[in-house]
């Protein structure tokens, strides 16, 4: 079932992880920079590493809202990405490709990283940083063993991966962010160095019809993906295909890597984009690296009672009674506790 590779008559072994479909060679690594074949096998030649420090992270800085809100997450990342963004913040990790020395990564075990979070007296893990299921079998394994122990596996995630590869993943994984970083192909191709798009729609439709908690997260990018037409069908999309209580983030653009030259989005345009998102249906739409907007706070889609308050990452639970509203009675859609 884990094998996500098939063999040509030429002799390559294709990589059916990601649509990039890349051919290799015995010990050629794919374009993500992560997956190589040894042998008969395609496998993650950075299983078990991560970059840095097992960090604890707040959980909203994924950003994830809904999920557990105020809670602390354990945080780790590595090399690699199978998309090629113009403007990542996270670049000297995630463009590492073929010839990055992964000696310097330091070691891990699944068992290891779940005994960290128990010993914080935690109970949420994530992959984030740079793309997890470029090494899908490490958040897997530990998943599994998570999952023994109540604790919780979230992914901060591109979306990008096959529909096997996505079906195989949905009993592991209990949340996602997932990035739709705007809403053509031309975008796609342009910005991430991607061939294909529909992918990333397909996956954020698979987690969240198999009951992953889901949330988005778009990041508005000055001249590249911030009309309001592109911002308009995003949004039905998600209202129709998905569900108009998904959690959407609109996250503000810093210059970065080879976007440097663009200037930081305007507060006025992620407004923008919130009131767009709000005419179309959707109920649970945040402002994300803006300290202090008013757009960072959780409101009932009901009756516009104030029920979680947020200054940085600091959270504040004012007006809920369990699950629902204090002042409507109406649930809302958020998991506050493991059970």
């Amino acid at each position: 079932m884990w094998d996500f590779h098939r063999e040509l008559k030429s002799g390559a072994l294709q990589c059916t992880a990601c649509p990039r479909l890349c051919q290799l060679t015995e010990n050629e690594v794919g374009w993500c920079g992560a997956r190589v074949r040894r042998g008969t096998k395609i496998e993650p030649r950075t299983y078990g590493l991560i970059h840095g420090r097992l960090a604890e992270d707040p959980i909203e800085k994924k950003p994830l809202y809904h999920f557990y809100p105020g809670k602390k997450i354990l945080s780790f990342g590595s090399y690699g990405c199978n998309l090629g963004c113009l403007h990542c913040q996270n670049h000297h990790i995630s463009m590492q490709k073929a010839n990055s020395d992964i000696s310097r990564l330091r070691k891990v075990t699944p068992a290891e990283i779940v005994q960290e979070c128990l010993t914080r007296n935690m109970k949420l893990i994530a992959s984030t940083y740079n793309e997890p299921m470029i090494a899908f079998e490490f958040v897997r394994d530990i998943a599994k063993l998570a999952r023994e122990h109540n604790i919780k596996m979230a992914v901060v995630d591109n979306g990008y991966i096959t529909r096997r590869l996505a079906e195989s993943l949905t009993p592991y994984i209990d949340a996602a962010n997932i990035d739709i970083k705007g809403f053509s192909s031309e975008f796609y191709k342009e910005i991430c160095a991607s061939p294909s798009w529909k992918p990333i729609l397909r996956t954020c439709e698979i987690f969240y019809t198999k009951g992953v908690h889901l949330e988005l997260t778009n990041l508005i990018i000055p001249t590249k993906n911030d009309s309001e037409p592109m911002i308009r069908e995003m949004c039905e999309w998600i209202r129709d295909k998905l569900s108009p209580l998904v959690p959407l983030h609109f996250s503000a653009f810093r210059p970065d890597y080879k976007l440097d030259h663009l200037p930081y989005t305007p507060v006025k345009t992620l407004e923008n984009a919130m009131k767009i998102a709000t005419e179309v249906g959707l109920r649970y739409v945040y402002i994300g690296n803006v300290s202090g907007h008013k757009g960072n706070h959780t409101y009932c889609h009901n009756c516009g009672n104030l029920v979680i308050k947020r200054e940085r990452f600091f959270t504040t639970a004012l007006g809920l009674n369990g699950n629902n509203c204090s002042s409507c009675g109406t649930k809302i859609p958020i998991i506050l506790r493991n059970t």
